[in-house]
């Protein structure tokens, strides 16, 4: 009776352990299951075409962009200048530098034209200084001299066109605000060389700071080509002009 007894509490315990950890093994299921469902709908945010498309749109709406005009209206305006600068390449035996005036027309903002004249001066490198003292020295020992093979620049006209594509402002020290210009200039005309004129003909880039609505300030590089007549024979002289200038617009 005993022994019967026993097997029942036996089978009870044994049906109620069963029954706790299938119930428990169904909670972390359920649980687990709820877990990557959050999961998934996480990760599905990020690949939501509508709300990709919303952000986006919602995005491109707040973008602004801000463009100001320039300070200095250059329309219809005439500008005068005074440069100075150096030339270097050319003649292996001269330094040559120049002063200049210039006036250009601002048709717009983007386009002018202008003349320029340019007044050179010109002295011996340390090559044309050692060449003229060996044949001076060869001359006064009753030898054969010879001239130095210059044929130096005097002055030039040009006629000119610049075209200013890009604009901005800075500002130094907090001083105020500044417009400069970045531009392209071409143009052609003569130079009068010592033995005579001859065509010519630049290229360049340069930048103008508008240091107030009348006052300006130009840095200039430039590419020009002439010929010249030493004793030699004519050859083609290639040379690059930098210059500083201020000028003035009306």
């Amino acid at each position: 009776m005993k022994t019967t007894q026993a097997l029942k509490l036996a089978a009870l315990a044994t049906i109620a352990g069963l029954t706790l950890t299938a119930a428990t093994s169904f909670a972390a299921g359920k649980a687990s299951a709820k877990q990557m469902n959050v999961s998934e709908d996480i990760d599905s945010l990020g690949g939501n075409q509508e709300l990709m498309e919303m952000a986006q749109n919602i995005k491109s709406e707040t973008r602004s962009r801000i463009v100001q005009d320039r300070l200095v209206p250059r329309r219809n305006r005439v500008e005068f200048g005074m440069t100075y600068g150096g030339v270097v390449g050319g003649d292996s035996y001269l330094k040559t530098q120049s002063a200049g005036f210039s006036m250009d027309y601002h048709i717009t903002p983007r386009w002018s034209v202008g003349a320029r004249y340019y007044d050179f001066g010109n002295s011996l490198t340390d090559e044309g200084k050692r060449v003229f003292e060996q044949a001076r020295k060869n001359y006064q020992a009753g030898g054969t001299g010879y001239a130095v093979d210059i044929d130096y620049p005097e002055n030039a006209m040009l006629a000119v066109a610049n075209w200013y594509p890009i604009y901005g402002k800075t500002s130094f020290l907090d001083m105020g605000v500044t417009q400069f210009d970045l531009y392209f200039v071409g143009g052609a005309g003569q130079i009068k060389l010592s033995s005579g004129s001859t065509s010519l003909i630049t290229a360049g880039a340069g930048v103008s700071a508008w240091v107030t609505k009348h006052l300006t300030a130009r840095a200039e590089v430039r590419y020009q080509t002439y010929k010249d007549q030493p004793v030699t024979g004519s050859r083609q002289l290639d040379t690059g002009v930098a210059t500083l200038g201020l000028g003035w617009i009306l």
